[in-house]
């Protein structure tokens, strides 16, 4: 969500989506986003605001890839922060809940709060 609502507001594409518990032998890499959640709302939140989701696939954040990025916005929740993540100074973490299950109003909550920190990134970073 965070990094169509950036690419969205910046009209580019210089934010990836990647996580860090994605391939797991529980969660393989390379899932469709839309064959992940039960139920739409989710997605008709995105839609909604002009972003098409729902064909993204998962990936997982590797070491490597730090060094393409200038910031890493990590919303992770213990036991899932590797190591790599715990002191890098290019992160910035998110405290945003991570739920089981989404209806309407946890999506389009959950959109308004990231909308609104993903917004004042990008002030700060101008």
């Amino acid at each position: 969500m965070a990094a169509a609502i950036y690419n969205k507001l910046t009209d580019s594409n210089n934010a990836d989506s990647v996580g860090t518990y994605t391939g797991a032998s529980d969660e393989p890499e390379g899932q469709i986003l839309e064959d992940l959640f039960k139920t739409p709302h989710f997605f008709e939140t995105m839609e909604k605001n002009g972003m098409n989701v729902r064909k993204n696939s998962t990936r997982r954040l590797k070491p490597e890839m730090l060094d393409g990025y200038d910031l890493v916005i990590s919303m992770t929740e213990e036991p899932y922060i590797p190591d790599f993540l715990k002191d890098n100074e290019k992160v910035i973490w998110w405290k945003i809940e991570n739920p089981t299950f989404v209806d309407q109003k946890i999506a389009e909550d959950a959109y308004e709060k990231i909308y609104n920190l993903v917004s004042k990134l990008i002030i700060e970073n101008k």
